[in-house]
């Protein structure tokens, strides 16, 4: 991990872990980490404790749920304390940290299973198999990484890539097809990529999906959604920094992947329609291909293959005709 976004491995373990839960005698599969600051005091009381319930209601893998707290002063501690049992092994770390990215890279420090996922304070699984589920796919597949569709809590509207993220990872390279809070990922996978980028103020968890794609890591879909998350968050709050954020992500990527130079206008047409440059057409085919490298169990069914050849071939058209 960089020592510049996280604090050490060393220096967290000797932080004081606030009444530790019954540490399992096996290390555990999965390792969710759930990073909070004054939920309470946000008004999601409900949410947090559901969220608290369903890990404890997983089945089929052992879990350990690690929360990283921004030091909460609105009784959040004291609630979660309240889960903490002799056969759950549920550990809190509360220190002020510099954002949540900077939090979550402390959980992978800390986290000590085969697995990690980061499930928000104000999501939950509405499923008690979807860790088992998830572990399956990975271990069967071999792939460093999974993701299922996601619902939304409430009357909340949900964009159709989240309920069915695998139609519309054609776009994955520019845009956050994936839903993240659905996402497993191998710890020894995010060490090695060095965790999220805490440079970033939204957007990190796309970053990091382009990184694990640029050094070959392959993903594997899990089609259940289990995940129910909360909308309306930071990220739908600041418009431009979303903006400028998704420019410099996908500048790097497509930098670093296909060697190429967007200018300016290029790649904010890029990230706002989805269109390449028609001087740049190859990389859009060899985008393609990239992703069909990368990512395993996705429906071959006759309807997926002809959606999937209609989006390839809708946004070849917009890339020949500029629009």
């Amino acid at each position: 991990m960089k020592s510049s976004d996280i604090l050490s491995a060393q220096t967290l373990q000797n932080e004081v872990l606030l009444k530790p839960g019954k540490t399992p005698q096996a290390a555990p599969d999965v390792t969710v980490v759930t990073v909070c600051f004054n939920p309470l005091k946000a008004g999601r009381e409900e949410l947090l404790r559901k969220n608290l319930h369903s890990v404890q209601q997983q089945t089929g893998v052992l879990v350990e749920h690690l929360i990283i707290d921004g030091a909460s002063t609105d009784g959040t501690l004291e609630l979660i304390s309240k889960y903490q049992n002799t056969n759950y092994d549920i550990r809190i770390l509360s220190l002020p940290d510099n954002g949540i990215y900077d939090a979550m890279n402390r959980g992978i420090a800390l986290a000590k299973g085969k697995y990690v996922t980061f499930l928000n304070s104000d999501d939950y699984y509405h499923r008690n198999d979807g860790l088992a589920l998830s572990v399956k796919a990975l271990e069967q597949s071999g792939c460093t990484f999974s993701f299922a569709p996601i619902k939304p809590e409430g009357p909340a509207f949900l964009h159709r890539l989240h309920r069915h993220p695998e139609r519309h990872l054609h776009r994955i390279l520019i845009f956050p097809t994936i839903p993240h809070q659905s996402m497993l990922y191998s710890r020894t996978a995010l060490i090695k990529t060095d965790g999220y980028d805490a440079s970033y103020r939204m957007g990190g968890d796309h970053e990091l999906t382009l990184r694990l794609i640029a050094e070959g890591n392959r993903g594997c879909f899990v089609n259940t959604p289990f995940v129910t998350f909360a909308s309306g968050g930071y990220s739908t709050q600041d418009a431009a920094l979303k903006l400028q954020e998704k420019v410099r992500r996908v500048r790097r990527f497509h930098e670093e992947v296909f060697h190429i130079q967007f200018t300016d206008a290029e790649i904010e047409a890029l990230v706002r329609h989805y269109r390449y440059p028609r001087r740049y057409l190859h990389i859009y085919v060899a985008s393609q291909k990239l992703i069909d490298r990368t990512f395993f169990g996705i429906p071959q069914s006759l309807s997926q293959r002809l959606l999937h050849g209609f989006n390839y071939a809708k946004y070849y058209l917009k890339c020949v005709l500029g629009i």
